[in-house]
């Protein structure tokens, strides 16, 4: 039987190091030894997880002594964590044991595993605060909600899903276990709605979402993804880092450089799947695929067609009559059009209705939000909810 007792410890000063040799040295006024002092860290549970923040532990079994020592030390952009075990010769190999339970729990990191991880660097003076990870709950997408050109939602779960699902046997043949997919197209047209769509369908996968003002934090996303494999990484507009390194639009080699090399440097054998994606295919780097891993597979998430148009019209009116005469009609009518226009669209079809008292949706309603949303002063309105091109009818 084991006989183990917990201190809490601090240190008196800034500057100092937490160490056995600082603890045991005579008359030591750095380190003070008192009650355990614990951290709560959200993991996406109900409950926060209390973590120790620094301690000491004094372990018997028998004959046996050991002591440890943990140290959650914050420095500049990152934290990190210490253990260190002091014990006789005879407790050398129970030490060594002990040690490596401690590395494989942390490699086992079961309290993120499976989750939809950001990183959210602390507030801290300057902005220097250690990067954690925190949970994102992202709202269930069903395969049904996504509504793309035919065959296109296909490719993606081929290079995605049924990848993940044989990726194993393809490392055992001697395979690479990295994917590198690309979602390109206009704005509105449905790739963050797939990114969410997959990060709940891979499952087993620890997504990582890594945004346009979080790339500093590329490396440590990328550490942990290693870690924390398979893994999907999602890094949305990689225009903003990987724009053609001679072109006008790259203002951050630097950090192009850092992304390439990132992704070079996961072993062929670790599972990720990088999913990028633009609205600006045109400026990025040539180099993005010059090498496996990085992007195997580009697909392109278009504007939606006349029957997708339908389908749109569809489900963004499923609380309201609209008969299916207005919808055909409407589908032909709006032409090159994104989803968040038209559901945008149906949003201020649905206000009209109400201002004049309406139960249902009618050619009217329509026209009336048409009219706002593409009249003489609302062109930059219609741009940017992706409205590329009408071939409008006076009316429905």
């Amino acid at each position: 039987m084991t006989e183990a007792r917990l201190f809490g410890a601090r240190l008196r000063g800034s500057g100092l190091v937490f160490r056995f040799s600082d603890l045991t040295e005579e008359g030591s006024r750095g380190i003070a030894v008192g009650p355990p002092v614990h951290d709560e860290v959200e993991t996406g549970e109900a409950q926060p997880l209390r973590c120790l923040h620094r301690g000491l532990w004094l372990l018997q079994r028998e004959n046996l002594r050991l002591a440890m020592l943990l140290d959650v030390n914050e420095v500049v952009r990152r934290a990190g964590v210490k253990v260190e075990i002091a014990a006789p010769e005879n407790a050398r190999a129970a030490a060594e044991a002990a040690l490596g339970r401690v590395r494989a729990t942390a490699e086992r990191a079961e309290t993120w595993r499976g989750k939809v991880l950001a990183p959210s660097e602390e507030e801290y003076a300057f902005d220097e605060g250690p990067t954690t990870l925190r949970v994102v709950q992202v709202a269930p997408i069903l395969r049904g909600d996504i509504v793309l050109a035919h065959g296109v939602l296909e490719r993606v779960e081929r290079n995605t899903l049924d990848f993940a699902a044989r990726c194993g046997d393809l490392v055992r043949l001697g395979m690479s276990g990295r994917k590198g997919v690309l979602l390109y197209g206009p704005p509105g047209t449905g790739k963050t709605m797939l990114v969410r769509y997959l990060a709940r369908a891979l499952v087993g996968h620890t997504t990582f979402l890594l945004a346009g003002d979080k790339i500093a934090w590329l490396s440590d996303t990328l550490e942990a993804a290693r870690m924390l494999a398979p893994a999907l990484v999602v890094i949305e507009d990689v225009d903003l880092i990987a724009a053609h390194r001679d072109g006008p639009f790259q203002q951050t080699p630097a950090m192009l450089n850092r992304l390439f090399n990132d992704m070079d440097g996961i072993e062929a054998e670790a599972r990720v799947i990088f999913l990028l994606t633009t609205n600006r295919l045109e400026v990025l780097e040539p180099a993005l695929a010059a090498r496996p891993g990085r992007v195997d597979q580009a697909i392109a998430i278009g504007l939606p067609g006349e029957r997708e148009r339908r389908l749109l019209l569809r489900r963004y009116a499923s609380g309201l009559p609209l008969g299916e005469e207005t919808i055909e009609r409407l589908s032909r009518r709006l032409g090159q059009v994104s989803p968040a226009f038209i559901k945008e669209l149906t949003r201020r079809a649905a206000q009209a209705m109400l201002e004049r008292g309406g139960t249902g949706l009618d050619a009217a309603d329509f026209d009336c939000a048409l009219a706002d949303m593409t009249g003489e002063n609302a062109a930059g309105t219609a741009r940017l909810l992706g409205a590329g091109g009408f071939g409008f009818a006076p009316r429905v």
